[in-house]
């Protein structure tokens, strides 16, 4: 029988600074009783120390150990040092025809294996085997008697198998018959928590970041993290080493050729240095870089004998290298030639954005340093991109490509746009818009893009019935873009049709960027229409949406909340009103104009009448000239005229007549503003001659209520006239018309002749009671100042029905004359005389719902 050193029958001992693996080990401990344990992975992942540790702490199982060795190829050898491993074990009685099994110094007989296996299955206590580096057994015997070890042996034994590449056993039927228990590099990859329990260990004393950077750069791969820290331990700058640390590195590089690629025959190896150019490799990209028709086959053959190559190229499970060895191998193929690996790079970018995958294609591009192909790609995928948030991959790709910035091109200032605007860099992307129109000539999807781009910031290029781009994400960028120019154009009808194809496309092709800025547009379009309840539901999505706050989304955002606290503002909640618009982001002028007047008016309406007034003047001026909706500047100048004149101030409400008289000379708001100034003039004739045209007209439903306010209007100056059933009547029409919108601000501001008619049909028990209700406690003042008992609380809240002072007696199983002394108590206390006006001011402050 051959010699056998020592060494070889045992475990080795466990490198310095070693991390035990509980959770793999654990993994080990449930699969022990299984007939195989197999380790199998790439040079450096650790099997043999795990392997080790593992057998360390189990001292419930004899275990024979044998490291083999190149020169186990030869079946004498590898059979003698099996034997000598077993027989030197407590386990084995001296009985055992194991003692005396010889291995002929010849060759190896099948009979020999037969011995072996039967006196194993003799063996009356279980027994455990450990081949490590089972690679090196080639021997078409050797390989017979690892099948008849599993097969024959008998139930008490256990084979452990670890090595580089898998052994030549029935694999997928003993994983089919539970009977294998598998670690694989993916296993035996190093945790970021091991990563850096290693790096501790050996020493180095690293914050966070720089593990996890080294993590990253290994992949989890132990030796990768042993030969980092061996270089790492004595260098002067920490930081520097892990900015260029690659499977380049001299170490990592030597260890890399002698024990990862040593053996691989040069087709092989050439297979390899190509594709380490891509991360990921699909298998239909794999022919395009290897030039070779049979290259998914090789990379097969590498997966299955050397474990070099992860994945089966299948879709959802590419070819992939570990990081290491993909640099080094990089680094390998540039030194032949720079050019080598920019033309592959240039082949995978076109592959990828063949496949649709413009991230993976940019980022191949941008390493081939080729300017025209990444402008190319961002010209094609710059809109798909943008509009699904990618402006990080976009923003690189602008950078490599415009690195002279020589000539203007307007795909890549275009996209440099998109990019600012989601880092909320608005004066960036302003200049960058500039630098997109210096581009004289670019083609026609670029030329939509622009102008989509343009007009999504209030650039308002002409709406034009230029036909839709076929690609989607393009079409949703020009269809957005249409109804954001057509909404600044006060086309609501046009604006409302745009944006609804714009977004159908947008959530056809996952462009959750284009959806909030054409749900936000969409929101406004609403309410220019006067369509308030739909656009508080949209605008109140969009504010609820996941980071809508964040710096790109937040502008758009701030014309949801506009939305919002105009609509809050006209359902008379002026608290909700000031909250949404308390703090304005950085946004364009119509917007920052429409939330500062919706503060104003809050402010108005909380009762803080001068700084309300003086807010609203305030968001006219800085406005200036910039240009806004007709319906925006008509709702604005209704507030501040509304406002002057509830404070005296005739000037002030003729001057904001004034400006919108410039901006929109036909706005009908201006008849309504004539109405109020005739009334405070005490002129209801003129008053009655200026609303006329507004109730000649079929209603039309607007965000400032309009109609309802020309109605109340009327119903005051009938009142005026003496003529109670008009004045209800029209009170009833402007009730009718504000329910539907939920529009309480009017009655709120409304004269209260007009309030009290309103009480009577309180008592009718009409469909619009409810709502009536509501009316009259628009505005209402806390009921903290007037105490009322239970008793008067009863009584008053049967004021409002038709039921007389006996029934409410009956009712409340009192005598009428207790009636009556509540009564009287609360005509005091709310200072009134008339049950109609006890209503009205109980409404008004606060104390009936």
């Amino acid at each position: 029988m051959a010699h056998v050193a020592r060494s070889r029958t045992g475990p080795p001992e466990l490198p310095p600074g070693h991390v035990r693996r509980g959770a793999l080990e654990d993994v080990l401990d449930r699969g022990a009783d299984r007939a195989l344990v197999l380790l199998s992975a790439p040079p450096g992942f650790g099997k043999t120390s795990l392997l080790a540790s593992w057998i360390g702490a189990d001292h419930g199982r004899a275990t024979a150990w044998v490291s083999l060795e190149p020169e186990d190829r030869d079946p004498r050898r590898l059979w003698s040092a099996v034997l000598e491993a077993l027989t030197s074990l407590s386990a084995v009685p001296p009985s055992s025809r194991l003692h005396r099994l010889v291995v002929s110094r010849s060759t190896v007989a099948p009979e020999f294996l037969t011995e072996l296996t039967e006196a194993l299955a003799a063996l009356p206590t279980p027994v455990r085997l450990v081949l490590d580096d089972v690679q090196h057994l080639a021997d078409p015997l050797s390989r017979q008697g690892l099948a008849m070890l599993l097969r024959d042996a008998g139930p008490l034994f256990r084979l452990v198998l670890a090595g580089r590449r898998d052994p030549p056993l029935p694999l997928p039927r003993l994983r089919m018959d539970e009977r294998v228990t598998e670690l694989r590099a993916g296993h035996l990859q190093f945790a970021p928590d091991e990563s850096a329990a290693l790096l501790h260990a050996c020493g180095l004393h690293l914050d966070d970041a720089q593990v996890a950077e080294l993590h990253e750069r290994t992949g989890g791969w132990v030796a990768g993290l042993r030969l980092a820290a061996l270089s790492l331990r004595d260098h002067p700058h920490p930081e520097r080493f892990l900015e260029g640390f690659s499977g380049d590195e001299r170490p990592v590089a030597d260890y890399l050729v002698d024990e990862v690629l040593a053996g691989l025959a040069e087709p092989h190896r050439e297979v390899l240095r190509r594709i380490s150019v891509a991360a990921r490799v699909p298998a239909a990209l794999a022919p395009r870089l290897t030039g070779r028709t049979d290259a998914t086959e090789v990379l097969d053959e590498l997966a299955r004998d050397t474990g070099l190559v992860t994945g089966s190229g299948a879709p959802g499970d590419p070819y992939r290298l570990p990081e290491l060895l993909r640099s080094h191998l990089v680094a390998d193929l540039g030194r032949r030639g720079p050019d080598l690996v920019a033309g592959l790079d240039t082949v995978a970018a076109a592959w990828w954005s063949e496949q649709g995958e413009p991230v993976e294609a940019l980022r191949h591009a941008a390493r081939a340093g080729d300017g025209e192909l990444l402008a190319a790609l961002v010209g094609r995928w710059g809109p798909w991109l943008a509009g699904r948030g990618e402006h990080a991959a976009l923003g690189r790709a602008v950078s490599a490509a415009d690195r002279d910035g020589a000539r203007p091109d307007a795909r890549l200032a275009t996209a440099a746009v998109h990019g600012h605007l989601a880092r909320g860099e608005s004066d960036a992307a302003r200049d960058a818009l500039r630098r997109a129109r210096r581009d004289r000539t670019p083609d026609p999807d670029t030329r939509a893009f622009r102008a989509a781009t343009e007009r999504v910031l209030g650039r308002r290029p002409p709406v034009d019935d230029e036909p839709v781009p076929a690609e989607p994400a393009l079409g949703a960028h020009v269809r957005v873009g249409r109804g954001a120019a057509a909404l600044l154009a006060g086309e609501a009808s046009r604006a409302r049709t745009e944006l609804g194809a714009g977004l159908a496309l947008a959530h056809r092709a996952g462009l959750d960027v284009v959806a909030h800025r054409g749900r936000a547009l969409l929101a406004a379009a609403l309410w220019v229409a006067g369509d308030v309840p739909r656009a508080l539901e949209a605008a109140e999505r969009v504010v609820g949406e996941p980071d809508a706050d964040g710096p790109g989304a937040a502008p758009w955002t701030a014309i949801a909340g506009a939305v919002a606290a105009h609509a809050a503002l006209l359902r008379a909640d002026p608290a909700a009103a000031r909250d949404t618009t308390e703090d304005a982001p950085p946004t364009t002028p119509a917007v920052r104009f429409a939330r500062r007047s919706a503060h104003g008016g809050a402010v108005f309406d909380l009762g803080e009448g001068p700084a309300g007034l003086l807010a609203l003047q305030a968001a006219r001026t800085e406005l200036g000239d910039a240009d806004v909706p007709g319906a925006l500047a008509a709702a604005a100048a209704l507030l501040e005229h509304r406002a002057a004149l509830e404070l005296g101030h005739t000037t002030a409400a003729g001057a904001v007549a004034a400006w919108l008289a410039g901006r929109r000379p036909a706005s009908p708001a201006l008849a309504l503003m004539r109405g109020w100034g005739a009334v405070a003039a005490g002129d209801p004739a003129a008053a009655r001659e200026a609303i006329a045209p507004l109730l000649a007209r079929r209603p039309r439903p607007s965000p400032d209520a309009l109609d309802v306010e020309a109605w109340l209007l009327e119903s005051a100056g009938r009142l005026a006239r003496d003529d109670r059933p008009g004045a209800r009547a029209a009170a009833r029409h402007a009730v009718g018309l504000a329910e539907p919108l939920g529009a309480l601000r009017p009655f709120a501001h409304a004269d209260g002749g007009v309030r009290a008619l309103l009480v009577d049909e309180l008592a009718t028990g009409a469909p619009r009671a409810a709502f009536v209700a509501r009316a009259l406690a628009a505005g209402a003042t806390s009921p903290g100042g007037i105490a009322l008992s239970v008793r008067e609380h009863d009584v008053l809240t049967r004021l409002p029905s038709l039921e007389s002072l006996d029934e409410i007696a009956s009712e409340l199983d009192v005598s009428i004359n207790t009636i009556k002394t509540h009564v009287r108590a609360l005509y005091g206390k709310l200072g009134v005389t008339t049950r109609r006006d006890a209503v009205l001011v109980a409404h008004e402050q606060g104390l009936l719902g």
